[in-house]
């Protein structure tokens, strides 16, 4: 609940934000929205997908789009409806989504004409998942 709470007067106190000038500020500001959700689904209020769905617009308003994130968010959101639809339990979803972060990684420091953003939301997944940055 408390959580909830900070969530929420951090998303009011950012929505008059139009430029964020630090990544770091941006996931936080990921990180609140997706604490606000989870509580939503943990309410039954929407679903898993919704949430992804309503992470991606603060995504992509937050820090536009970027094909590493771009890529990480469509296999998040692809696993959220596999929880959803019950095709697979949560731990096997971490697991997955694990492996696709370490993938996207490894393709990072290897690409020579990396994207001139940062990817914040893939750093954001790694830090969730308690993985180091790109």
């Amino acid at each position: 609940m408390l959580r909830t709470i900070k969530s929420l007067i951090l998303i009011a106190a950012l929505a008059g934000c139009a430029a964020m000038p630090w990544t770091a500020t941006r996931q936080e500001a990921l990180r609140q929205e997706a604490g606000y959700l989870a509580g939503l689904v943990k309410k039954n209020k929407i679903t898993k997908v919704q949430a992804a769905d309503r992470l991606d617009i603060k995504r992509i308003g937050l820090v536009g789009q970027n094909p590493y994130d771009d890529e990480v968010f469509a296999y998040y959101r692809h696993l959220a409806g596999e929880r959803d639809h019950n095709r697979i339990v949560p731990s096997e979803a971490q697991s997955l989504m694990r492996k696709k972060l370490a993938e996207v990684r490894t393709r990072y420091r290897q690409d020579p004409g990396k994207p001139g953003k940062t990817p914040v939301f893939t750093n954001f997944m790694m830090e969730m998942y308690g993985l180091p940055p790109l």
